[in-house]
């Protein structure tokens, strides 16, 4: 770590003001050590689930379509639509399928979600190799370093999104089949079939969720540099500094101070436009999700009030309190994916906007023409780039997110509870 520390910095600003940087941290380079196994482990995962037609040719150095991936993925596309629809028939017919059964509604309302991915994933293909081969990610990615916390937590961020939630699944799973159906056992072969549909179903989301991670600490990178270019530009328009050094001197500096910012700005923009690009490849994706999960957690809460109803005021049948306890847990899953996606949404929203922030700190009373020139160019694009995360046009992704599904959520359990209580005590 010693030889990737400061590097940027050192380059930047002299002996006098390196000493009152922050040495609380080390600091990461964003290379290809910490970016290219999660690149690969997403197209591996996008390939095995048949949701991504192309492969990386070493050859031409490229994503390409790939005919034997196509053929593949339409196999197991099509194998897993006749497998899963004729599940759902059948359980249908033969009355399996209740109202009250959250977990197995739930389940089967994510292979309505997979069977949406597979057709616009599918249908997407060409644009998407496109976007990926324009994609400067490591040559982006190289230049910049960030504090190791920043990595810790963006790693944090992905493990509870990809990881964690789906174990909490599975446990719950395997407690409500044990609860439910304790005559059947529940095998690995069972686990895999009602799992399949939860994890395909995020995968998509997951891609976004993930390169969204790698923008925001793009973007913190970006701005830490940033800082070092203003506090030298600053120190070099103070009165000291400019009886101190020659003007030729001076010049000479802010020259190479306008070139190091020339190149952050091609990186902001790059890195901000194509964040906002990827949007459009899994928008279909995040808000059939997020109405899924609306109506999957309205339905759930629903079931426990009517449970609840039925013991306390039409005395039926016994509260069963472990089943309940197991159904919020699951519940809890979709509104800690919300969180994740709303945390990381504003995360990258206000590094966006800070970067703004940090140029209008710049002094340039007495800085050079050049320097002038580039800082009102870079202040530009990041007013007039307006950065918004709004899949179709319908949602923006921010700190609101959890608010506003949640506000939905409770709307929509007045209105069912009220007519609910209205035909219950009209009965008596």
């Amino acid at each position: 770590m010693g030889n990737l520390k400061g590097l940027t910095t050192k380059r930047l600003l002299p002996d006098s003001l390196q000493r009152l940087l922050p040495r609380r941290f080390d600091r990461w380079k964003i290379h290809s050590k910490i970016v290219l196994p999660c690149l690969a482990m997403t197209i591996f995962l996008n390939t095995l689930y048949g949701i991504f037609w192309g492969r990386f040719s070493f050859k031409r150095s490229k994503f390409i379509i790939s005919k034997p991936v196509a053929v593949y993925s339409i196999l197991v596309g099509s194998s897993f639509a006749v497998y899963y629809v004729l599940q759902v028939y059948e359980e249908f017919n033969s009355g399996r399928i209740t109202s009250r059964d959250t977990i197995k509604i739930y389940c089967y309302m994510n292979v309505c979600i997979c069977l949406l991915n597979y057709v616009t994933q599918w249908a997407i293909t060409g644009p998407v190799v496109r976007f990926q081969n324009s994609v400067p990610l490591f040559p982006v990615a190289n230049e910049l370093d960030v504090s190791m916390m920043m990595v810790w937590r963006a790693l944090l961020h992905c493990g509870l999104k990809m990881m964690v939630c789906p174990l909490i699944v599975y446990v719950t799973l395997v407690l409500y089949q044990h609860r439910a159906h304790p005559d059947m056992e529940w095998t690995i072969i069972a686990s895999i079939r009602t799992m399949l549909p939860l994890i395909i179903s995020n995968q998509v989301n997951n891609c976004f969720f993930g390169g969204l991670v790698i923008a925001n600490l793009i973007v913190a990178g970006i701005n830490r540099r940033i800082r070092c270019i203003v506090s030298e530009a600053n120190m070099l328009q103070t009165p000291l500094q400019m009886a101190l050094q020659k003007p030729y001197y001076r010049m000479q500096r802010f020259c190479e101070l306008a070139d190091s910012l020339d190149e952050l700005a091609l990186k902001y923009v790059v890195t901000a436009s194509c964040s906002k690009g990827y949007l459009r490849f899994t928008d279909w994706s995040m808000i059939v999700s997020m109405v899924m999960n609306l109506i999957g957690i309205t339905v759930g809460f629903y079931n426990q009030y009517l449970a609840i109803a039925d013991y306390y005021i039409n005395e039926e049948e016994p509260y069963d309190l472990y089943q309940a306890i197991v159904h919020l847990v699951f519940l809890s899953v979709p509104f800690m994916e919300l969180i994740l996606v709303s945390r990381i949404s504003s995360q990258m929203l206000q590094e966006t906007k800070t970067t703004g922030d940090i140029l209008q700190r710049i002094d340039l009373q007495h800085a050079d023409v050049r320097f002038k020139q580039v800082v009102d160019s870079f202040w530009l694009q990041v007013s007039t780039l307006d950065y918004k995360l709004m899949p179709l046009g319908l949602l923006e992704l921010n700190s609101s997110l959890v608010n506003t599904v949640f506000s939905a959520v409770t709307g929509f359990l007045l209105i069912l509870i009220q007519s609910d209580l209205t035909l219950r005590f009209s009965l008596k």
